[in-house]
């Protein structure tokens, strides 16, 4: 219940976050100037901005060119030839003329001529490009554009040494038609003085339009001033003025509230917000629009058919896009284009009537976009199946930006589409977050359970597939291990309960590190003794070649103990250790409130009986036939083994082959002759060849006579040859007791 309660809180909190964070998107270009501006103002329009400028690019024709616009440039290459700007007007009046034979239409200038230029000729330069400019635009329809700057108008107090106090009257020409309800003005702003065209060209019937911009809040240039408030006087901007030359249109300016504006165009509707900027929809960089070099202008000739048909009736904004100019804007399409392609791009916009749509309706989409993607993922995690959860998550973020890319945004539409998405992949990850910590406890559970009596990598690899475990019982076929302490009653004896403690802890640690070690799971302590086995709960793939490894591994690290209880004056151990291979019974058995994980049934029992006999057949290592017969071949050869007998053992009716595994230490290890030798005789025993079984035993014996098996087998074998067995004997020998 808490786990769904706090599920459903965070995904409140996170859809609540995403629309607000949309709201404030929306808003915050309108909220203050972008030097006020506070994170917690910025970060969703930061998001939201970069997040479009990414989808937007995709929907770019790379090929795509406006032949309506050139720009001539003031590049590197013109720099070189022609010399250091500033140039002299003589070269602006040059260049107008051979932009008028070219067959310009519109002339739009990129370049302040704030101050007069001092001549010692007696024409002034500035007289020279006055004229070039009358008798340019003494062909009707021809007009050239002049730009100024702008400020925001932030106290009534005005500088009159930087500002002009009223719109110039050269602007006056250049009124828009203005339709406004009482009281609804756009951003108020000042006319700079220091940019403004010296009066001679400002009385040259030039358009004048303003020309400057400011960037988001993260630096990036995706707004353009369409209109600018003087005086409540509207004025248009360098882009519009162009158009308006370029059309004739007569564009409208309509503030029906302070809260919204727009701009009517005969190709369409802008929506403007208080700063009078709409955003720019991108035809490209510098690539999308034919440039050529002002050098290569001036050194065409008048009837050059190519520049002909390059200027004629087209926009010709000149500009600089020299890198030493500093006249780079950081853009969508380009992280330092020139400020003209800028305005360049605006042209293109209102030429093609790309306008965005507006606020309100992006917005509108937005919110829908954010409650379709939220219900989706909501009603799809109640379903509570993680591969669908993670399908539709995605299927949604891939829906979501395929609809937008091809659908809205070709169609004008600015969606918030970050923080739908945001609110979709975050009320995922919660919930994944939340379900993966609920089962990391459930985990913690299982291995705190497991950890008791599995090896760490096997408990880890059981976390990580659970459907290797069924919890209760289940027939498995695994090898059992039995290991017990010899005459640990005796060593009981002389040790204090704290010594015979610490003495079995070290003892029992060695032996369960090295089951660990080989793949083993502890089934329990039972006093000096240890029960454990191979192939449960987690297969294990020959686990009986495992068990026999951890076999030997215990026995050849007992010596080391040993070592460390003489030293301390402790009596050594030794032990021995069983092995049997069949079918058992496995699982978590016990109470519902204390179980433990352990095998049971018949071959665990033999698996008992096999390391209590260790110690009648003075061995450290037994192994029933059933484990020996379960090795691969190849894997077999890697143990020397000999047989110990044909056993009856207590509670049991059929008879088993018992074996001895060798370890490294072992006397007969390394001594083949021997271990063929005792083989041989083992099978003249079974045949009842007592004599020359008993022969070869009196060799073996002599050679190894600590052997018990020998000495055994020897005695054994006499006691036949005085007394034969009964008729039927097949070699079985009987153990009356465990």
């Amino acid at each position: 219940m808490l786990f769904r309660i706090f599920q459903y809180i965070g995904i409140c909190l996170i859809i609540a976050f995403s629309a607000v964070s949309i709201l404030l998107s929306t808003s915050e270009r309108d909220l203050s100037s972008n030097s006020d501006k506070s994170f917690i103002l910025t970060y969703a329009s930061f998001f939201e901005d970069r997040f479009f400028d990414l989808r937007m690019k995709f929907t770019i024709d790379k090929k795509k060119k406006d032949d309506r616009m050139v720009l001539a440039a003031i590049d590197d290459h013109s720099l070189n030839k022609i010399g250091r700007w500033p140039w002299t007007r003589t070269k602006h009046a040059q260049l107008i003329d051979k932009l008028g034979t070219f067959g310009a239409k519109i002339l739009a200038f990129d370049v302040f001529y704030s101050e007069p230029e001092v001549a010692c000729n007696a024409e002034s330069p500035d007289i020279v490009l006055s004229n070039s400019i009358k008798a340019f635009q003494s062909t009707p329809g021809r007009k050239v554009i002049l730009p100024f700057s702008v400020d925001i108008k932030d106290s009534e107090k005005i500088d009159e040494e930087n500002y002009f106090k009223e719109a110039p009257d050269q602007l006056l020409n250049f009124m828009l038609d203005t339709k406004q309800a009482q009281g609804a003005n756009l951003q108020p702003n000042l006319v700079g003085r220091k940019v403004y065209p010296i009066p001679i060209l400002a009385n040259s019937d030039v358009g004048i339009s303003h020309i400057e911009a400011e960037a988001d809040s993260d630096g990036v240039f995706r707004h353009y001033p369409l209109v600018t408030n003087i005086d409540s006087i509207y004025f248009p901007s360098f882009a519009l003025q162009t158009y308006q030359f370029y059309t004739s249109d007569k564009p409208t300016v309509e503030i029906p509230s302070p809260e919204s504006a727009l701009l009517r165009t005969k190709t369409g509707v802008s929506y403007l917000n208080y700063n009078g900027e709409t955003k720019i929809r991108w035809l490209g960089g510098l690539d999308h629009f034919p440039v050529v070099s002002i050098f290569d202008i001036f050194n065409a000739k008048n009837s050059d058919p190519k520049m002909t048909e390059i200027f004629k009736d087209k926009i010709v904004f000149i500009a600089s896009t020299a890198f030493g100019a500093h006249d780079l804007r950081n853009t969508p399409v380009d992280s330092a284009l020139p400020g003209v392609v800028f305005h360049m791009n605006m042209v293109h916009m209102l030429l093609d009537g790309k306008y965005f749509v507006s606020e309100n309706e992006s917005t509108k989409y937005s919110w829908i976009l954010l409650a379709l993607g939220s219900i989706t993922i909501i009603g799809t995690m109640l379903i509570g199946h993680a591969i669908l959860d993670f399908v539709v998550v995605n299927a949604i973020i891939v829906g979501f930006l395929f609809l937008d890319t091809y659908y809205f945004i070709p169609r004008g539409y600015n969606l918030r589409l970050f923080f739908c998405l945001f609110s979709v992949v975050i009320c995922y990850s919660w919930s994944t977050f939340l379900h993966f910590y609920q089962s990391n406890k459930e985990k913690k559970k299982i291995k705190g359970t497991f950890s008791r009596y599995l090896a760490p990598s096997i408990v880890n690899d059981l976390l990580k597939n659970p459907d290797k475990v069924r919890l209760g019982g289940e027939k498995k076929n695994i090898t059992v291990f039995f290991s017990d302490v010899r005459d640990f009653t005796s060593i009981s004896e002389k040790l204090t309960p704290e010594q015979l403690t610490l003495c079995l802890n070290k003892y029992m640690t060695m032996m369960t590190d090295t089951l660990f070690e080989h793949k083993g799971t502890l089934d329990k302590y039972i006093g000096d003794a240890m029960v454990a086995f191979w192939g449960a709960p987690v297969e294990v793939d020959n686990h009986p070649y495992w068990a026999i490894k951890g076999a030997i591994a215990m026995i050849e690290r007992l010596p080391a103990i040993n070592e460390e209880f003489k030293r301390d004056g402790f009596p050594i151990f030794k032990h021995g250790i069983g092995l049997n291979t069949g079918e058992c019974s496995v699982g978590n058995m016990g109470s519902n409130q204390i179980f433990a994980y352990t095998a049971l049934g018949d071959n665990m029992n033999l698996g008992a009986r096999l390391e209590s006999l260790c110690k009648f057949y003075g061995v450290q290592l037994n192994i029933s036939e059933y484990t020996k017969n379960a090795l691969p071949p190849e894997l077999a050869k890697e143990f020397t083994m000999r047989t110990l007998d044909k056993v009856k053992v207590k509670g049991k009716e059929n008879a088993v082959t018992i074996y001895e595994v060798l370890h490294p230490s072992h006397h007969l290890y390394s001594d083949k002759e021997t271990l063929d030798l005792y083989e041989k005789s083992f099978a003249m025993y079974l045949k009842q060849n007592f004599s020359e079984a008993s022969a070869i035993l009196k060799t073996l014996h002599d050679k190894y006579p600590e052997d018990k098996s020998f000495d055994r087998m020897l005695t054994i074998c006499l006691d036949f040859q005085e007394v034969p067995p009964p008729p039927g004997w097949d070699g079985t020998y009987t153990h009356k007791s465990k």
